[in-house]
């Protein structure tokens, strides 16, 4: 956000339509007291939003100084139980934090932590990565300096920053904008986890306008005629019955309006987005970001501009897609057809249930082949690394009613959803 953007009437004119990430949400633990304020809010999001929520932990690779040269990594056998270990201590902070029904699966790699955490998110398709604010805890010890930044920096997943003790959906948020396609991005995912009821204090930060300058007076006056605006366009895009909009129009440096403004409102979470493509993102994080990452008293979310890129990509898929029906007389036809047309091509299986809710199974798992069973009206998918020769996990979905394939406009297979008695299964295809 930078508050020498001056808003413009037509800013939101010719916008293109988004459609947020539908994965996983991503908690990145390390199992330190201070990675454990992420789980109870992590919870509570993920059942609002009716997602499943899988747990990362990286371990970094044991490095062997040798002399004369670089230190090297070297991975050892030994590593292994320290995984184990690591992945013990994260299962005791869920069984400590959550409801007992909270089954999530828990990944551990092995790299730098950043880059790995990054990577994940970016293949699972997550919707939003939650860590703990750590301070000078669990997100800078362990995942190296400043590694808020860095996620935003190298990711394109909105991360979640979650100060210790926010145990439910936001009621207080500061919400920044510029009156961009950017801010209206980060604001659309910043609604997705506001509690009902909540007040959201959309907040631009103008240039400061000096009274003793006529000239200066005029530029203040066209300054507010446009924010106002600004501010209307985002009430149409945003509106919710449920929730109060109040908008706050302030003036100078961006950060420091926006912190003193959040004490004031007693804000229990901040979002704004980050700007730009490539290099330059990559190289120089917006400023106004940084400092709320640094100097902010409450949870962040901070979207990262090339979030909103995906998120136009998606929309564009989503209305060239096609969703069709298979004939229950052609079922095994039909996915012997689809099998042909996807072996090989990595998946992630999904479960929605009434009983226990959204569970995810797994992510990148290959297909190797799908049957179905009409006797048992059972939809059989196996995967694996070979179709051939190597070992396979099956999942059989028994009872199912209706199988619908999603295509995109170019007719390559993007997802299954068989329907069955206790809800349904989603095979996403990567």
């Amino acid at each position: 956000m930078s508050s020498a953007i001056r808003p413009d009437a037509t800013t939101f004119s010719g916008i293109e339509p988004t459609v947020l990430p539908m994965g996983p949400v991503l908690v990145a633990s390390d199992a330190s007291a201070e990675a454990e304020a992420s789980f109870p809010l992590a919870q509570v999001v993920a059942a609002h939003g009716h997602a499943s929520v899988e747990v990362i932990t990286v371990m970094q690779p044991f490095a062997m100084p040798m002399y004369g040269i670089e230190a090297v990594a070297i991975p050892l056998d030994t590593n292994t139980a320290a995984e184990s270990a690591r992945v013990r201590a994260i299962r005791d902070q869920m069984a400590r934090l959550l409801p007992k029904d909270a089954k999530w699966p828990v990944t551990a790699l092995t790299g730098e932590p950043v880059r790995e955490i990054v990577e994940h998110a970016r293949r699972s398709n997550a919707r939003m990565l939650v860590v703990g604010r750590g301070r000078h805890g669990a997100v800078d010890r362990v995942l190296g300096g400043e590694s808020v930044l860095r996620l935003l920096q190298l990711g394109d997943t909105p991360v979640l920053a979650v100060e210790h003790g926010m145990t439910t959906l936001p009621r207080r948020v500061v919400m920044a904008t510029d009156f961009s396609a950017f801010s209206l991005y980060a604001a659309q995912v910043g609604m997705s986890m506001v509690a009902p009821d909540a007040i959201v204090h959309l907040v631009n930060v103008g240039p400061p306008f000096v009274a003793v300058d006529a000239a200066l007076h005029t530029q203040a006056a066209a300054y507010r005629e446009q924010a106002t605006q600004g501010f209307a366009m985002l009430h149409e895009r945003l509106e919710r019955d449920d929730v109060v909009f109040k908008d706050i129009l302030l003036e100078g440096n961006a950060s420091d309006a926006l912190l003193a403004y959040a004490k004031v409102a007693d804000a229990d979470l901040i979002v704004l987005a980050t700007h730009g493509y490539g290099f330059l993102r990559r190289a120089v994080l917006g400023s106004v970001a940084a400092e709320l990452v640094r100097r902010g008293a409450c949870s962040l979310l901070i979207v990262p501009g090339s979030a909103r890129t995906l998120a136009t990509a998606r929309a564009q898929s989503a209305t060239a897609a096609q969703v069709r029906a298979f004939d229950a007389a052609m079922m095994d036809d039909e996915l012997a057809s689809f099998t042909k047309r996807n072996a090989g091509r990595a998946c992630s299986i999904e479960i929605d249930a009434l009983d226990f809710g959204a569970q995810m199974l797994g992510h990148e798992l290959p297909l190797v082949g799908a049957t179905f069973e009409r006797a048992a009206r059972s939809a059989i998918f196996m995967f694996g690394a070979s179709s051939i020769d190597g070992q396979h996990l099956a999942h059989t979905i028994p009872g199912a009613t209706n199988i619908e394939l999603l295509t995109n406009g170019g007719g390559r297979d993007q997802a299954l959803r068989i329907v069955h008695g206790s809800g349904q299964t989603i095979i996403t295809l990567h």
